[in-house]
């Protein structure tokens, strides 16, 4: 079996640096592009399974070089780099790239919102030539209508043991026995607090429901403005239930066996289920009670 060195830039790499030790096919990790304390955490890893670490503040042909003499390693596997940033190394050494969706300058978690927020049906887990631009394996998996990003992500992690396990076995033949797929990356603009707001009073129930689904657990919910004070959604639900004609934003039903109940555009009611905030996490009843929240009241 080959040995691989990992190359890592985020804390979203310690099931891969795992399986591939777990599998003894793992030379060393290398810790790259990211803070201190990520690479602190990858060498607690490569620690407990014996394995060596280095971090190197950019990535280039000679610490690609150094690294796979020093630890006598046979190929490279990324785990989720910006792509651009694999394509501009200038070396002779091909690095297979472990992708989470398609976005090329996306984190994991910034790849998984997306996913959701944009309503996609599936979520791929690829192994990408960075050379080539070919992609050697990929493993889809659905996205369901009630999953987070969490739950995507760790429908992704089921599959990450196969793929690379596929990938080591079989890295020189699966440039022959693959049909040539071109891998194809998009950009994603940049993702900030400001995008995760939802408003009341013109959003959709479906847009609300997508946003705080995309942005649980990772970024903490979809944000709401009450006033002066911002809380955040981690669960909504759309309810079949009359909203009376009154003006979107309208708190249309509270009590301990409802909970708490927001009108909407298009007569839709949504139901704020669980509720972040500063004093602590709530179901709506709850929260209301915290935020002196009354039947009837418009929350703008």
């Amino acid at each position: 079996m080959k040995k691989i060195v990992l190359i890592a830039c985020s804390a979203s790499a310690t099931p891969a640096i795992e399986c591939l030790a777990q599998m003894n096919a793992l030379a060393g990790v290398l810790s790259v592009h990211c803070p201190e304390s990520v690479a602190q955490q990858h060498m607690a890893v490569a620690q407990h399974f014996g394995v060596p670490h280095a971090f190197q503040g950019n990535l280039n042909g000679d610490v690609l070089s150094s690294a796979k003499q020093n630890w006598q390693g046979d190929e490279f596997i990324s785990y989720h780099l910006p792509y651009e940033l694999l394509r501009n190394v200038q070396s002779e050494q091909n690095v297979v790239q472990v992708q989470v969706a398609q976005y090329s300058n996306a984190t994991v978690e910034h790849a998984l919102f997306q996913t959701i927020h944009s309503q996609q049906s599936h979520c791929v887990l690829s192994a990408v030539s960075i050379k080539h631009q070919q992609v050697l394996l990929s493993h889809s998996v659905v996205v369901e209508s009630e999953d987070t990003a969490g739950t995507l992500h760790k429908k992704l992690l089921t599959q990450l043991p196969s793929l690379l396990q596929q990938l080591v076995s079989e890295f020189d033949s699966l440039y022959d026995t693959q049909p040539f797929v071109q891998f194809a990356p998009e950009t994603l603009s940049s993702l900030d607090e400001s995008h995760l707001f939802a408003n009341l009073q013109t959003d959709s129930a479906e847009r609300i429901i997508n946003l705080t689904r995309a942005a649980n657990p990772y970024f903490g919910g979809a944000r709401l403005r009450i006033g002066k004070a911002v809380c955040q959604l981690m669960q909504v639900s759309l309810l079949d239930q009359p909203t009376f004609g009154v003006k979107a934003g309208t708190v249309v039903a509270l009590s301990k066996s409802d909970g708490l109940i927001i009108a909407l555009s298009n007569e839709q009611a949504l139901k704020l289920d669980v509720v972040s905030s500063a004093e602590g996490i709530f179901d709506g009843y709850r929260f209301a009670m915290q935020a002196k929240l009354q039947a009837g009241m418009n929350l703008k």
